[in-house]
């Protein structure tokens, strides 16, 4: 069973066969009654019909019978069955007793007592019982055919008493264990719905784990699940509200300049410096475009983290593309850019965000290597992963100002006016996104600045999917 109520799922699993089994016993029941009390029965026929037996007598040169009570009175009941019986010679004749009642031939009873079903002149059935007696004559014995036989409402009502009995303590043994199973699992789903009243309890921002110690060991498991995916949405939070603080101040400082910067072009006298100033505001809205397309790209990140993965790409030809588009640029910045690959190097990434890494890391060169220098892009290829290196051999930075570059809004103290910092910290989310990292290594010439990222590379069955 799916869906629905636990507990009534739970209460029907352990009570259907419950039920299914008494249902079971009860048939079960139904027949030992019905065997035991055709066994009584036929003790009483078996009884009657060898006290008859034991008056048959030869008198006088014929048969002689006298019917003992005692042989009637064993079927005395609060029923009121009819008793029949017949004495019959070998011949079929009707010695004493009733006609009508049908039985074996004489001749069909080798003295062992013969029980069979019949009806008495052919209105009532009767459990009926035959056997014969041999009768010493002057000539031989004489065999005789004697037949008893009762109705059925004597042994219909044993049945009932035997079987209504034996089911009725069964239905309430099934009963209260059905009422004893219910408000066990009542009582074990006790700490399941107190959890749940907790959750529904929680503010929006409160992330503290639940505590694991109070629900049973088979749904321990869930709630230290519950607990992981509450430290990842409190870390998302975390990482949420801070980006957010950081990003609010970076767009406040940047919209007061051109504020100021607008309300100096209206008051200025001269064309001249109207135009200076519009220069500056647009200088400041192409660097406010660029960070608003950075924000983007890292909110697309943090909300794609299960998709972006979807694609088999090819690095060194996203590289080579990105260091093709880029060249006007570096050119004019005065850095000249070689590149070096292995050949083909596949990840599982997007080919979108992993041109967006390339980009930005070739503009982290531009904006603080200064001039002029050389910058060398290398894509190279391990058993493992695939590694993009950036390298260039500019002014750097510090040693203190390394290790908080990866993150958001962090620039180096060496760094130019007017970046946002967030190129870098853009360039370790991607590469986290896709199962990586990023490392800045001290350049191989022990001057400048290099950047290391690290990407597995796409695994065997990835190899015969598309390549960008």
């Amino acid at each position: 069973m799916t869906g629905g109520s636990i507990r009534l799922n739970l209460l029907a699993w352990l009570t259907v066969p419950a039920f299914a089994i008494l249902g079971a016993g009860a048939w079960l029941s139904y027949e030992q009654a019905v065997r035991l009390a055709t066994l009584v029965t036929d003790r009483e026929l078996t009884a009657s019909a060898r006290m008859i037996a034991e008056q048959i007598g030869f008198v006088d040169g014929t048969l002689n019978l006298v019917i003992p009570p005692a042989a009637l009175e064993l079927f005395a009941s609060d029923s009121h069955d009819e008793v029949a019986y017949a004495v019959t010679d070998p011949k079929g004749t009707l010695i004493a007793g009733y006609p009508g009642l049908n039985g074996p031939s004489p001749g069909a009873s080798n003295g062992d007592p013969e029980f069979f079903e019949t009806t008495f002149r052919n209105q009532e059935p009767m459990r009926a019982v035959a056997f014969a007696q041999a009768v010493v004559t002057p000539t031989g014995p004489l065999n005789v055919l004697v037949s008893v036989g009762e109705t059925l409402k004597a042994r219909d009502a044993l049945v009932f008493t035997l079987w209504g009995r034996s089911f009725l303590e069964q239905a309430v043994l099934v009963v209260a264990g059905a009422v004893s199973i219910w408000f066990g699992i009542a009582r074990e789903l006790a700490p399941l719905l107190r959890l749940r009243q907790e959750v529904r309890d929680r503010r929006s921002d409160d992330f503290q784990p639940f505590d694991a110690g109070t629900v049973q060991s088979e749904i321990r498991p869930l709630v230290l699940a519950l607990n992981s995916h509450m430290d990842r949405l409190r870390a998302q939070f975390e990482r949420q509200r801070r980006f957010l603080d950081s990003a609010a101040h970076q767009l406040r400082t940047p919209l007061a300049v051109l504020k100021t910067q607008v309300g100096y072009a209206l008051r200025a006298p001269k064309i001249d410096e109207v135009n200076l100033a519009l220069t500056e505001v647009d200088s400041n809205l192409t660097a406010m475009a660029r960070m608003t397309n950075q924000l983007l790209t890292l909110g697309g990140v943090e909300h794609s983290r299960t998709q972006i993965q979807s694609e088999v790409a090819d690095l060194t030809a996203i590289v080579r593309r990105v260091v093709l588009e880029e060249a006007q640029r570096t050119l004019d910045a005065g850095i000249d850019v070689a590149f070096e690959s292995d050949g083909p190097a596949l990840v599982l990434g997007s080919h979108v965000l992993l041109a967006e890494l390339v980009v930005n890391l070739i503009e982290n060169v531009i904006a603080h290597a200064g001039r002029p220098v050389s910058a060398n892009v290398a894509v190279r290829r391990t058993v493992r992963d695939v590694i993009l290196r950036v390298e260039d051999n500019g002014r750097g930075v510090s040693d203190d100002d390394r290790p908080r570059l990866l993150q958001r809004f962090q620039r180096g103290s060496n760094a130019r006016l007017g970046g946002s910092g967030l190129g870098l910290s853009i360039v370790a989310e991607i590469a986290e996104s896709l199962g990586g990292n990023v490392e800045l290594p001290t350049p191989q010439g022990g001057k400048g600045f290099a950047v290391a990222v690290r990407l597995p590379a796409a695994g065997a069955a990835a190899l015969t999917g598309s390549v960008g």
